[in-house]
């Protein structure tokens, strides 16, 4: 019987045994926890109590409006079991089904298919509904300042001239801003094309913009200064064991409450570790998005050696995007022995590769090349096809067993570590990472 186990999809895991000579350093094997309540019941909760702001029966009266901004199928966050509860509670006030826009918060991702918006929502909430998809380069993008850079500040409208604003997200590790949701629903998933690329590009690269890190991360700070200015009113974070099950909801300020989602769900996904490994093998569960899919990475590359080796398991809901490839087949074309400082270097000047593709494709793009340039890449799929990966730059695998032999033939002898969820671990190895020296 095979003694390990990755994450495929939710309902599909793929086992495997190490081979000889090959020790493990550390297995985060996921843990369900014990969940008390319905996600309705943990939104009511988080209601009666938020946290740093008051409750919304002390804020609405009938007559305001008010936009709800919800994240993308990019994350897996239960808007369908969160909203009617909210939505309740808006209505109990006297808040009009009239009065309230829901606003998918794309950033600058693809527009989500109609029958994917129906699963997010719900039937009742798309039927009875105003419901937008953020377009980051909408005419009526309304500029509320500046960022800390220097460029605009420009915010979907609809969700800036409503009277009460709220974000719906999950607080999960995140490779830039430490963590998703609260604040970053509005910066990047509200901002104009030019605002996202002008920050992601300035405070990706800085030091302190890690997986799990706010305290000393500009990224995050700035952020924050952006939802301030977007006068958010309050978040609804979902908080994850690590095996992405939702066990609390907390509401509230969109920095306390924020801060106080990732203080409690941290422990679920921080492994102390004293030693990095040869090997990594990890899930991007519960990324099946493609450019999403690199973000485990970022936390395998946090805790392996430099020269070792990743193997990622990785599904997506279809091909990756033609653009996305096309972006490393410029890179390519460079001929440049040192790709990763091309981007690094594209990056300090403020631009992509593809200024006019999605921020996520030319992000996936980044990340790639600069752990191309450090780690051996293994990528294993039924789904992700050969050729995809190989443009990508990653060697391919169709098994976990065939990755393996593969890779023990660079390293016969190895220490590994292994997680079954990528997405929701946070290795600890007591000092902050350098990613990109």
């Amino acid at each position: 019987m095979s003694e390990y186990r990755l994450f495929y999809k939710e309902d599909e895991k793929v086992t495997f045994d190490l081979p000889k000579g090959w020790e493990l350093l550390n297995y985060v094997d996921p843990k369900p926890g014990e969940i008390t309540l319905r996600i309705d019941q943990m939104v009511d909760r988080a209601l009666d109590s938020p946290v740093g702001t008051s409750r919304l029966e002390a804020s609405l009266k009938a007559g305001m409006t008010v936009a709800i901004a919800v994240d993308d199928w990019t994350r897996p966050t239960p808007v369908r079991k969160i909203l009617p509860a909210l939505l309740k509670r808006l209505a109990a006030v006297g808040i009009k089904s009239d009065d309230v826009t829901l606003i998918v918060a794309l950033g600058s991702h693809i527009p989500m298919p109609e029958e994917a918006l129906l699963e997010r929502l719900g039937q009742d909430v798309y039927n009875t509904y105003k419901i937008i998809q953020h377009n980051c380069r909408a005419a009526d993008l309304v500029t509320i300042g500046n960022l800390s850079s220097g460029g605009a500040i420009k915010l979907n409208k609809a969700f800036f001239d409503a009277d009460y604003r709220i974000t719906i997200g999950s607080i999960i590790p995140h490779p830039m801003n430490g963590f998703g949701a609260g604040p970053k629903t509005v910066m990047p998933g509200l901002a104009g094309y030019e605002t996202i690329r002008e920050h992601h590009t300035v405070y990706t690269i800085q030091e302190g913009a890690y997986p799990g890190n706010t305290a000393t991360n500009p990224f995050y700070r700035e952020v924050c200064r952006v939802a301030e200015r977007a006068k958010l009113n309050m978040i609804i974070g979902a908080l994850y064991t690590n095996q992405e099950k939702v066990y609390d909801v907390v509401a509230g300020h969109y920095y306390e409450a924020h801060q106080e989602g990732i203080r409690r769900c941290l422990p679920n996904f921080t492994v102390k570790m004293t030693e990095k490994a040869d090997v990594t093998l990890l899930s991007a569960y519960p990324y099946t998005e493609g450019p999403q899919l690199m973000k485990p990475i970022g936390p395998a590359a946090m805790c392996t050696k430099r020269g070792g080796a990743v193997i990622l398991l990785a599904t997506t809901r279809g091909p990756m995007p033609e653009p996305m490839l096309h972006a490393f087949d410029i890179v390519r074309e460079l001929g440049s022995d040192h790709p990763d400082q091309v981007l690094l270097d594209t990056f300090k000047k403020r631009s992509l590769v593809l200024n006019e593709a999605p921020i996520d494709f030319n992000m996936a793009l980044f990340f790639t090349e600069v752990y191309k340039a450090r780690y051996d890449l293994t990528i294993v799929s039924k789904d992700v096809r050969r050729e995809e990966a190989e443009r990508m730059g990653f060697a391919f695998a169709s098994s976990m067993e065939e990755a393996i032999g593969k890779v023990k033939e660079k390293f016969p002898k190895a220490r590994v570590n292994i997680f079954p969820i990528g997405g929701m671990v946070l290795p600890d190895m007591g000092e902050s990472p350098r990613l990109y020296d």
